[in-house]
């Protein structure tokens, strides 16, 4: 039996102005199979706080990595490939995907920096998250999702429907 996988993932260098909501709608919409979460602090007096990743979701047993793939290169073309054109050359742009295990071992993509070709990036990604779902880990998958459901800092994202703003 495969694992469930943790993926996390962030639009890096993309600035202040980045379309992180636009792009998880894209993400729900497009990929079912997905349950995310954004990181939305509780606030607390006089404390900024950050994460590292911008949002988290927990990738089924059943979830189709052709198809994510696809999405996720898509979403790089839309929300992060523009911005190369216009990066300073000190901080260049970047769509960061890492999926791992319950129990650490993880792959980690950079679409902009490690893949520029979306054909290699779709053969390297469904082989490599293949072989990190092949072995099992008993009796972790469902506490993935509980875990993040139960954290009052990550919040779930929800297609929205064309009234929402």
């Amino acid at each position: 039996m495969t694992s469930e996988l943790i993926v996390g993932g962030a639009l890096a260098n993309c600035g202040q102005d980045a379309a992180t909501d636009e792009f998880l709608q894209l993400l729900v919409r497009e990929i079912p199979d997905l349950a995310i979460f954004r990181f939305h602090p509780r606030r607390t007096r006089g404390v900024d706080i950050r994460a590292a990743l911008d949002w988290q979701a927990i990738l089924s047993t059943g979830a189709n990595l052709l198809t994510i793939a696809s999405v996720l290169w898509a979403a790089y073309e839309r929300f992060v490939k523009p911005k190369l054109d216009r990066s300073d050359g000190t901080t260049r742009p970047f769509l960061f995907i890492s999926l791992r295990r319950p129990d650490g071992t993880f792959v980690q993509f950079s679409l902009g920096n490690e893949y520029k070709n979306k054909e290699i990036f779709v053969e390297q990604f469904t082989r490599q998250v293949t072989e990190l779902r092949a072995v099992s880990v008993a009796g972790e998958g469902p506490f993935l999702l509980s875990e993040l459901i139960q954290n009052e800092d990550w919040v779930r994202v929800h297609v929205r429907d064309g009234k929402d703003s």
